[in-house]
């Protein structure tokens, strides 16, 4: 995922988000919005514009120290409980098609934005090598295919 990291600065201003991207109205509405429906398992929910193809990312303080305590000992500690130790913050692109798309969906079709919304922060955990049992992430991904095909 290095590679998907732009190296410039960071910018965590939400002023100039780029030509390609959400306004800032709309940004930080849909950050709003995902640390509703997220709830306790996203710590912050914040801008980034140093993504180039990925649409969120999670990071956690000490990462490589969180990866081993997944590895090591979350297997005894109920789900809730994880994300209260590990204090994931999401950030997402919002430049990024899928989250251009979910500030669409949370006011059009907030059940699917929802699923959409739960599945893209798993997959950013998955990525960050957070999840000791990626197949916990198949459940929701399965009823967003199947919410996905039923309009079809």
């Amino acid at each position: 995922m290095e590679k998907e990291i732009r190296r410039e600065k960071e910018d965590t201003s939400v002023e100039d988000l780029g030509e390609d991207s959400l306004s800032k109205t709309e940004a930080t509405s849909l950050v709003d919005w995902l640390k509703g429906t997220l709830g306790d398992k996203a710590h912050k929910v914040q801008i980034t514009k140093r993504l180039s193809s990925h649409p969120c990312l999670v990071s956690v303080e000490e990462m490589a120290a969180a990866r081993h305590f997944v590895r090591t000992s979350l297997q005894s500690i109920p789900e809730d409980q994880r994300y209260k130790l590990l204090e994931p913050t999401l950030q997402i692109n919002p430049s990024h098609p899928i989250m251009k798309k979910l500030s669409l969906l949370k006011d059009n079709n907030p059940q699917l934005a929802e699923l959409l919304a739960k599945q893209v922060f798993d997959n950013a955990m998955v990525t960050a090598g957070l999840v000791d049992d990626p197949r916990r992430v198949t459940g929701n991904l399965n009823e967003l295919i199947t919410k996905l095909l039923e309009s079809h």
